[in-house]
């Protein structure tokens, strides 16, 4: 019964990579053919979002020293980051000389400037992220930095975290869903009993699952032996542990 869901949620990945790859030989076949270099850049840069899809992660942001783990926002690591700081321009520039070209919808010109106007946007979350957001792991110890100033978790030891929860978080833009990693702790000088919570996920360069194992892994390694303990969170992160995590 599992392998049939996992093969059913397996198609529309597939099948969105075997579209894109037939749209990509189509735009170099037509360029080819004498298609505008315009048209083409747009078609194969369209394409390239249907190949990487949603997320992919090309190697874990992961570095490791005696003392400690600590996982950043890597961008020349996540696939999706050149899309949308090299493909998303280059469509807008197209769509920009696109629409100065006798013949072509004028919208096409305004359609590139917000697409360049969009990468500029990307390119600063891109920076911010990568400049703020971190997960170090020490034996005793987990130290949280994401990118919202608002939200400043710190550095929290065991006792603090309360509850570490994997959930499917719905894009407010697209709506397609994606897994992220909720920890409940409870801060230091709070005047509440009420726990705080963080979401992890997006901010950092590691699949998600592997992530949330890795959290639960430390969190349930207090009487372990710490350089075993950083080794096995470690593989966990970079995806060399088939280990299950247990909350």
């Amino acid at each position: 019964m599992a392998a049939g869901s996992e093969k059913n949620r397996r198609w529309p990945g597939v099948l969105r990579f075997s579209l894109g790859i037939a749209f990509v030989l189509v735009a170099v076949l037509a360029f080819l053919k004498g298609l505008a270099w315009y048209w083409a850049v747009m078609c194969f840069c369209g394409a390239s979002f249907g190949v990487v899809g949603k997320r992919r992660i090309m190697r874990a942001g992961v570095t490791r020293t005696p003392d400690d783990i600590v996982c950043r926002y890597v961008p020349w690591y996540e696939a999706s980051a050149y899309l949308l700081n090299f493909a998303l321009p280059l469509m807008g520039i197209a769509g920009i000389y696109a629409g100065y070209v006798p013949g072509n919808p004028v919208w096409l010109r305004f359609a590139g400037i917000l697409l360049l106007l969009a990468t500029l946007l990307m390119m600063y979350a891109t920076f911010r992220m990568w400049n703020r957001c971190s997960l170090r792991f020490t034996p005793s110890t987990l130290t949280i930095r994401v990118a919202d100033p608002k939200i400043r978790p710190g550095e929290l030891t065991r006792d603090q975290v309360e509850a570490i929860t994997p959930k499917w978080i719905a894009n407010s833009v697209s709506g397609a869903k994606a897994l992220q990693v909720e920890i409940a702790y409870r801060p230091e000088d709070s005047p509440t009993d009420a726990p705080k919570t963080v979401m992890l996920g997006l901010q950092l360069t590691v699949e998600p699952i592997n992530l949330y194992g890795a959290v639960v892994a430390w969190h349930d390694g207090a009487n372990a032996d710490r350089n075993e303990l950083l080794d096995r969170i470690e593989q966990i992160l970079r995806g060399r542990s088939t280990a299950v995590a247990h909350t």
